[in-house]
């Protein structure tokens, strides 16, 4: 009998861990979620996630159109951390940086001609970034 309310607690306790878990990506992702889809931006529809590199940095590819509005946003565990979110063309010449802006968490702009780029988010030295890190992309309708 002890053995089984020893497993029943022991399993309760695993599932409380692993729901709040969840529930807190859940919350950094709906915030980060709500930042693309405001002002009459919506998603792009596209996943970027990867995990930060030993520098705490992780880098997507992604081709912007010309003439189209674009909203983009970092996501992940981290909280409370300055975000580094920069812009830059395939020759690593940099476009944009919100470094530059008070680490503003989301950035509006418009390209005047298609462009690939690299986008590249850094989180500040010694921040446990657990899981994967999520780039948000949103455009607003013409």
């Amino acid at each position: 009998m002890k053995f089984i309310v020893k497993g029943l607690l022991i399993s309760t306790l695993i599932i409380f861990i692993f729901s709040n878990r969840a529930k807190s990506q859940n919350n950094s992702l709906n915030n980060c979620i709500n930042l693309i889809n405001t002002e009459g931006y919506v998603s792009d529809g596209q996943e970027y996630k990867t995990k930060v590199d030993e520098n705490n940095k992780a880098r997507f590819l992604t081709t912007f159109y010309g003439g189209s509005y674009y909203r983009i946003a970092a996501c992940s565990n981290a909280t409370n951390s300055k975000v580094t979110i920069t812009v830059f063309d395939t020759e690593k010449n940099p476009l944009f940086c919100n470094k530059d802006f008070n680490y503003i968490p989301y950035w509006n702009f418009k390209f005047t001609s298609t462009i690939d780029c690299i986008v590249e988010v850094e989180f500040e030295k010694g921040v446990l970034i657990k899981d994967e890190v999520m780039l948000l992309i949103g455009f607003k309708e013409k």
